[in-house]
């Protein structure tokens, strides 16, 4: 595990896991309202052992999957990146030394402090406050609902993860 690695494991990761969101690798989901809201952490593809960046991408999607499944944030219908959230409304990454532990902390610091004021307001927000997000149950929509639920229903009682299988 490199640096950012374990200052993420040791800060961003139990910070966003107290206000509900549950970590698959450098993605968080968390469900609610009919939701689900995505914190994914992008890191530069340019990254160097000398210099290295890494940005916040946030998604948000109807909560039409199976509970067990994770959302990743390139298949959410709504997509934004923290600095369009910051005040200055421009793209933003937060840079850091990769074998600089202090540096690397640095620039989680500021990512946490950045989804703490602006993130979490934003995803805040009731569901019906996301106008560009057609969030509103469409006939369509509803019948994905019911056959994802079927599915997920019928998935547990095979595998014995579910009411049906006591023993398991």
């Amino acid at each position: 595990m490199n640096a950012f690695e374990r200052v993420i494991a040791q800060e961003l990761a139990p910070y966003l896991g107290s206000v509900g969101f549950l970590r698959h690798g450098q993605t968080w989901n968390r469900r609610m309202d009919g939701v689900v809201q995505v914190i994914a952490l992008q890191r530069s593809m340019t990254n160097t052992e000398l210099d290295s960046r890494f940005t916040v991408n946030i998604g948000v999607t109807p909560d039409i999957r199976p509970t067990r499944t994770s959302v990743a944030e390139h298949e959410c219908q709504a997509r934004q990146r923290i600095g369009f959230l910051r005040p200055a409304r421009q793209d933003h990454w937060y840079r850091y030394l990769p074998k600089d532990a202090a540096s690397v902390e640095l620039a989680v610091a500021e990512a946490r402090a950045d989804i703490e004021a602006h993130v979490l307001p934003y995803l805040s927000q009731r569901s019906g406050d996301f106008p560009w997000l057609l969030l509103q149950a469409t006939s369509a929509m509803q019948a994905h609902v019911t056959v994802w639920r079927a599915f997920d229903r019928l998935w547990r009682r095979i595998t014995g993860r579910g009411p049906f299988n006591k023993g398991a």
